[in-house]
């Protein structure tokens, strides 16, 4: 049976949910300026590379461990990705488990997700075996809980992903959105067919979806099973709040008249879209939880997509059984 709650650090955070992702990679801002506005909005969720915590000066490192602990306090959910993402686009080879494990236990997080392996074994068993160890290295030196990336080819990832719930029955398990296919439908497909080996143990596993910010794709692929996305599309792009479609940042004149924070004129051009985004995604989560729990996720999907399109959607979500 499908969980629409995820207890984490005496805090429940309602399922599916979307973590707003921090990264010096493709961003407008500094890590420690989406840190502060995240934690100035009160927002319940979001993650941040443990490489760009490593890497800034140490007024910028105080600022971000100010905004983590304020937020920890008040009990949001901070989940710290491994920084492979940055450390690929920085060109920094040397960004080791070692060096992950030396801000893994000197920063405030609920969840921080394995120093994971992107160039996984050839089999569902190997990769299996290497993310268990990866976990197990890991988390003596996390002070949360450490959560497995499962990386491999999308025809490996349901027997590789259940291999490592067996034997770890993590808070939750993440692979790459990348990894799933070549498009949103084999994407959907392929996340029906974890979705279907997490639950053939009989112990219900939260999936979550590294790098999935898009609205139509979340909405996808949660009714496909899975559970937590996080992506950089709040601060890359601005939301219209009427389609769910994303714009270029310089569209934000466009759609300002859609939330307080493009009308008030109290923040600066990005911070006031940022808020704008916020805003969306939480409002969206809450309607995709209670379309999902109610049974009229098919509904939801046709308000964000063409009818063509979403019977295209449809199809390949239960494609995947």
């Amino acid at each position: 049976m499908r969980q629409y709650t995820l207890p984490v650090g005496g805090v429940t955070v309602p399922l599916p949910c979307f973590f707003p992702s921090v990264s010096s990679v493709k961003t407008n801002l500094r890590p420690a300026d989406y840190v502060e506005l995240l934690d100035a909005a009160g927002h319940p969720l979001f993650l941040l590379s443990a490489y760009d915590i490593a890497i800034s000066t140490p007024d910028q490192r105080l600022r971000i461990d100010g905004a983590l602990t304020r937020s920890k306090t008040r009990g949001s959910i901070i989940l710290m990705d491994s920084g492979n993402y940055e450390g690929f686009w920085k060109g920094e080879p040397s960004w080791t488990s070692d060096r992950f494990h030396n801000i893994a236990k000197t920063t405030a997080h609920h969840l921080c997700f394995c120093h994971d392996n992107q160039n996984p074994p050839a089999s569902a068993a190997a990769i299996a075996d290497d993310v268990v160890s990866s976990v197990l290295r890991d988390q003596p030196y996390a002070s949360g809980t450490v959560v497995p990336i499962v990386h491999g080819p999308a025809h490996l990832l349901p027997d590789a992903a259940a291999m490592v719930a067996k034997q770890l029955f993590p808070v939750m398990i993440a692979v790459p959105e990348r990894a799933l296919g070549e498009g949103i439908l084999a994407r959907a497909r392929t996340v029906r067919q974890i979705r279907r080996a997490l639950d053939s143990l009989g112990v219900y596993c939260p999936l979550h979806l590294l790098g999935t910010g898009n609205p139509l794709s979340m909405a996808t692929y949660a009714m496909a099973g899975g559970d937590s996305f996080d992506g950089l599309e709040w601060c890359q792009t601005v939301v219209d709040h009427v389609t769910g479609q994303l714009f270029h940042f310089q569209h934000w004149d466009l759609f300002r008249e859609q939330t307080q924070w493009g009308t008030s004129g109290g923040l600066p051009f990005i911070q006031s879209a940022l808020m704008h985004n916020l805003t969306f995604y939480r409002m969206f989560t809450a309607r995709l939880r209670e379309a999902l729990s109610q049974g009229s996720g098919e509904s939801m999907l046709q308000e964000y997509a063409p009818q063509r399109q979403a019977s295209a959607l449809l199809a390949a979500i239960t494609g995947g059984d």
